[in-house]
């Protein structure tokens, strides 16, 4: 039996499948989920508690966020140069992370490449990677998964040799602190919003995180922070990018 559909009927049915498919929200992005751009990850929306808790700093506090992007790796050398045109770190190497960058040229990468400057409530969602200790690899060594004072040798190390944490992001202890987005704000967590925290409105200094080649285990800890000035060059700082995620 031979069928033959008329160029009218495959119109017909072509409209009524898409028809149908109108009636199912999210169908289609629910069996093919865009991926993530090249070389990020998707951190899932979510509440988590941020801060630390300790006998002289109690400051954990749930937060929810909308689901972001962020790069699986610190921005390296080779990728500053490529964008920027030069390269400021004091280790020079293509895959190490590129240092001694303020945090307006930073900002100013990441803006060139069509993402910003993580805030500093979605750095450290990514870097506990739903876990809830103060390392996201728990009570083990931190060595397999951070460069730091016992084992860096006084410098940095190509990006992505150490272990990834849960999230499949590398270095987010250790390397290279990581300029975010976010004015400091020392008592900032006491009245920052629950949804999506931006930091202070203003402020003289900018947040760091994550630790660095020149840290102990101490500073290695998901909740530490750091800052400086957004002029400051030092070769324990880096960065990394993130980007908006498509709203569900």
């Amino acid at each position: 039996m031979r069928l033959n559909f008329s160029s009218q009927s495959f119109s017909f049915f072509g409209i009524l499948v898409l028809c149908l498919m109108a009636f199912q929200p999210g169908a289609l992005s629910a069996e093919f989920p865009a991926p993530p751009p090249d070389g990020m990850v998707l951190i899932p929306e979510g509440e988590f508690v941020m801060g630390m808790e300790g006998a002289s700093n109690k400051t954990q506090h749930k937060v929810k966020l909308d689901a972001f992007y962020l790069d699986k790796t610190e921005v390296a050398q080779k990728e500053f140069e490529k964008i920027r045109g030069y390269n400021p770190s004091k280790f020079i190497g293509p895959d190490l992370p590129v240092e001694q960058v303020t945090w307006n040229e930073a900002n100013a990468y990441c803006f060139k490449t069509g993402k910003r400057l993580p805030t500093e409530a979605e750095w450290e969602k990514a870097a506990r990677a739903g876990t809830g200790g103060p390392y996201s690899w728990g009570d083990g060594e931190p060595g397999p998964f951070a460069w730091f004072a016992d084992n860096a040798d006084k410098q940095t190390h190509p990006v992505a040799q150490k272990k990834p944490n849960p999230y499949g992001l590398h270095d987010m202890a250790g390397n290279v602190w990581e300029w975010v987005g976010d004015w400091y704000g020392k008592s900032y967590y006491e009245s920052s919003p629950k949804e999506n925290p931006k930091g202070p409105d203003k402020g003289e200094e900018k947040t760091l995180r994550g630790g660095s080649w020149y840290s102990g285990t101490k500073h290695l800890s998901s909740a530490t922070r750091y800052w400086s000035t957004p002029a400051t060059r030092n070769s324990n700082f880096g960065f990394r990018c993130a980007a908006d995620a498509p709203k569900s």
